[in-house]
């Protein structure tokens, strides 16, 4: 039985999609031959921006879970330069996807803290990105006991637009730390087609492998699928997760949608929101609803438990994903959120707000489980009547999590074979 350490900022109990990735995939890890060890930080439930839940079963034993470090927005980074130079670009508001406070302090603190001995048998290491610290660990974990790395990239990391408000980027920065990082790993797994091929220009020479985020089969059992939200009689449409800047103009497009179908065609439809956050974009959130004057339709509540969220997407007539609407986004373009692949595995038809080019329509199309549009006239189609067209089918199980686990561990084989 080989060994592989897991290196995840976020990992179970906390419940976010950077948890679930290894948190659930790494549990069918042993049967394909691999056991797996995981190097995490310590969660102390103290999130401000994002309303996170703890609620998430550890797939390997605690004994095999290295915690160090506490997660917060900030470290305090010993190192003097990389010290200034943060300094510098937050007085300059300057956005940077790779040199934060953060990575370096959890970085510096797995460097002071960390056993070596006790991972001296690893035959490999996985460092997952985002957190950027991931990768700076793996690499000097990978350094200090001589066993190969590979990467998985879940956010592509030089490619973002997306900025704070009033801050520039310096991409060409992040272009060269990326370079230092996958340059030196012996492959590369990135969650989506598209991540890999922008990656595999930049990285020629390099192995690749698409292993999807993927669902469970056991999150949706047959009383969850029966179970009824009490008092509900209204058809409603459903969405759970983040809102990021580029999710407010697709959540803007959809309320327009929903305007025009609720004041023209007779029909009452609503729109259910279950934000985890940041709470700065559910007030924006709310104040678009307000604007279009649609307060009686479009309902933005707090999270629940993932037991009830699923229930709450079950009894939906669609749910909803949002992405970018615009094609000259790359990196959004090739971006598939993780929920997608869980809204798979329900009897629900899925609606995205987003280019229909795009890797998440790609998906949708693969399992006849729904369409992407930015198209007003094909999202009001699809509400009113084109999504009974929709139902699924064989390819579905193409993405589930043991079949994405299958595929990690035979690319660690191929990668451990050439070492």
């Amino acid at each position: 039985m080989k060994k592989v350490l897991i290196v995840s900022y976020n990992f179970p109990p906390l419940n976010t999609i950077a948890s679930k990735r290894y948190g659930i995939m790494c549990k069918y890890f042993e049967q394909y031959g691999y056991e797996p060890y995981i190097l995490t930080t310590r969660h102390d439930r103290n999130y401000i921006e994002w309303n996170v839940r703890f609620d998430l079963d550890l797939p390997v034993k605690e004994e095999h879970i290295i915690r160090l470090g506490k997660s917060r927005d900030n470290y305090a980074v010993s190192n003097k330069l990389i010290r200034f130079i943060i300094y510098l670009l937050e007085k300059g508001k300057i956005a940077s996807a790779t040199l934060d406070a953060r990575a370096f302090g959890w970085y510096e603190e797995v460097k002071k803290s960390i056993d070596l001995e006790k991972i001296r048998d690893v035959d490999i290491i996985i460092g997952t990105h985002p957190e950027m610290g991931n990768l700076y660990v793996a690499r000097y974990l990978s350094n200090q006991i001589g066993c190969p790395y590979i990467i998985d990239i879940r956010d592509l990391i030089s490619d973002y637009k997306e900025v704070p408000d009033c801050c520039k980027n310096i991409r060409w920065v992040d272009r060269i730390i990326e370079k230092a990082i996958l340059g030196k790993a012996r492959g590369i797994v990135t969650v989506t087609p598209g991540f890999c091929r922008i990656l595999k220009k930049r990285f020629p020479k390099n192995r690749f492998k698409v292993v999807f985020n993927g669902y469970e089969n056991s999150l949706f059992n047959d009383q969850g699928r029966k179970a009824r939200i009490e008092g509900s009689k209204d058809k409603y449409l459903y969405y759970a997760g983040s809102l990021y800047s580029h999710r407010l103009e697709s959540f803007e497009l959809l309320v327009k949608c929903l305007k025009k179908i609720n004041h023209e065609s007779g029909e009452r439809v609503k729109l259910v929101i279950r934000s985890i956050g940041p709470k700065k974009l559910d007030t924006e959130a709310k104040k678009i609803v307000k604007w279009e004057n649609m307060q009686e339709y479009i309902h933005i509540l707090e999270p629940v438990s993932e037991e009830v969220v699923r229930q709450e997407q079950e009894n939906a007539y669609i749910n909803i994903i949002l992405s970018t609407l615009h094609e000259d986004d790359r990196a959004l373009m090739t971006t598939i959120p993780g929920k997608l692949y869980e809204l798979l595995n329900t009897k629900v038809p899925v609606l995205a707000i987003a280019q229909e080019k795009s890797d998440i329509g790609k998906v949708l199309n693969y399992a006849q489980k729904g369409v992407a549009s930015a198209s007003a006239e094909s999202i009001s189609d699809f509400i009113m009547n084109d999504y009974k067209n929709y139902e699924g089918n064989e390819n579905i199980k193409y993405f589930t999590r043991e079949n994405q686990a299958r595929k990690l561990c035979r690319f660690m084989d191929e990668v451990l074979e050439v070492t």
